[in-house]
């Protein structure tokens, strides 16, 4: 029994229309045919780089085939996908030989910016994938915050967040990542945290406990809080006598980081006892 490879004749192309026209919008070039799975290339700018469990849908292609075309652009005598490449996956372990897509002509930078667009549509990206695409078109076309905003439909606040979760150190991306935090708003505050040794610190707690991204804000605020009443190498001294007729206080600043607070206070109080005996404190 021959393999299928792809739609049925008496089954129509379906395909998101929005993303179809979003694309056609840009090119004048579009054409609908099937193509063989060894002239399909992916996309080495693909956003998307954890494609999940293609078992079902592998199963659901040999059964039905390709109900949405893939969509491709000709690169170098084969067909680049610009999105679809689970699909794609799918239809290879399904054993597919051929299948149907919509071929595009279309510059580099919009390939990579339409993929984007696909995914985010599809909600297929992770906030990881999600931040580094976007990163992509911002350090390798020049796109600014806003134009990506504008051309992801997408606010420009929401894309500086985004932006700003790629700021993180690579080793603390991968902990993230292997805590499985996926909340954006708890990475970006992470973010704002500006020693590394600190945001290590605060994902060992995360790992014994799990929690918000407002524990993080706190401690930020608090960290910029100014110690009340504290001076650098300042200490205090309190005695009162056993009958406490005699009280003395005393807040005594050290010249030195190291210097003995016991040496400091003798000194003290010998300065103290010599200007009593000097005549030097009247009130007495």
């Amino acid at each position: 029994m021959a393999k299928k490879v792809g739609l049925p004749d008496f089954v129509k192309s379906r395909h998101d229309n929005h993303f179809v026209e979003e694309i056609s919008s840009r090119t004048r070039t579009s054409i609908i045919r099937k193509i063989p799975v060894d002239k399909i290339i992916p996309n080495l700018m693909q956003p998307r780089k954890d494609f999940g469990n293609i078992d079902e849908l592998a199963n659901s292609i040999g059964e039905k085939g390709i109900l949405e075309p893939i969509l491709v652009r000709a690169k170098e005598g084969k067909f680049e996908i610009i999105a679809g490449e689970r699909r794609f996956r799918a239809a290879k372990l399904a054993g597919l030989v051929e299948i149907p897509c919509i071929e595009f002509e279309i510059p580099d930078n919009e390939a990579l910016e339409l993929s984007i667009i696909e995914n985010i549509q599809r909600k297929d990206l992770n906030v990881y994938e999600q931040a580094y695409s976007l990163k992509s078109l911002s350090d390798i076309y020049g796109y600014t915050h806003e134009e990506i905003a504008e051309k992801l439909g997408k606010s420009r606040v929401t894309i500086s967040e985004l932006l700003r979760i790629t700021d993180l150190p690579p080793d603390i991306i991968q902990k993230c990542q292997h805590l499985k935090i996926e909340s954006k708003t708890f990475l970006i505050e992470l973010a704002k945290v500006e020693d590394k040794s600190e945001m290590h610190e605060i994902l060992d707690k995360y790992q014994v406990k799990p929690f918000s991204r407002d524990e993080i804000k706190e401690r930020r605020k608090t960290a910029k809080l100014p110690t009340a009443n504290l001076r650098p190498n300042e200490f205090k001294f309190k005695f009162i006598s056993p009958d406490k007729r005699v009280k003395l206080n005393f807040n005594i600043k050290s010249n030195k980081d190291e210097e003995d607070k016991k040496e400091v206070l003798i000194k003290v109080l010998n300065g103290l006892i010599e200007e009593i005996k000097s005549g030097k404190i009247k009130d007495l």
